[in-house]
């Protein structure tokens, strides 16, 4: 029994999670390639909104599926603040940013 108990103080102490970076090489590798994925990930947006905004055309965007994955995005931003995961919220705070890019230049082409 007082194993379990040293057991749970520890996972209420930690909050369950694992430290950062990880202990073992494998996985602070994959935590570092994360971190970088985060912030280029939204970058994948960047050749659409010059399109939009270059071409002055929004020809065959889905204003209802831009508006959504923005308004999605912002729900992970709230859920990485609840949580306070600072990648989550970095990345979506530039999807959100992007995404809404996007929204404003179909609404405006």
């Amino acid at each position: 029994m007082l194993g379990f108990h040293h057991l749970r103080s520890r996972v209420i102490a930690t909050s369950g999670r694992e430290p950062f970076p990880a202990r073992s090489a494998p996985k602070r590798l994959l935590d570092y390639v994360m971190y970088g994925v985060g912030v280029l990930a939204p970058l994948a947006l960047l050749p659409q909104v010059i399109q939009i905004y270059t071409t002055k055309s929004a020809a065959g965007l889905s204003l209802s599926t831009w508006a959504l994955l923005t308004f999605f995005n912002a729900l992970w931003v709230l859920y990485g603040v609840v949580h306070r995961d600072k990648p989550i919220i970095l990345t979506n705070i530039l999807f959100t940013i992007l995404n809404a890019t996007i929204v404003v230049g179909v609404l405006l082409y």
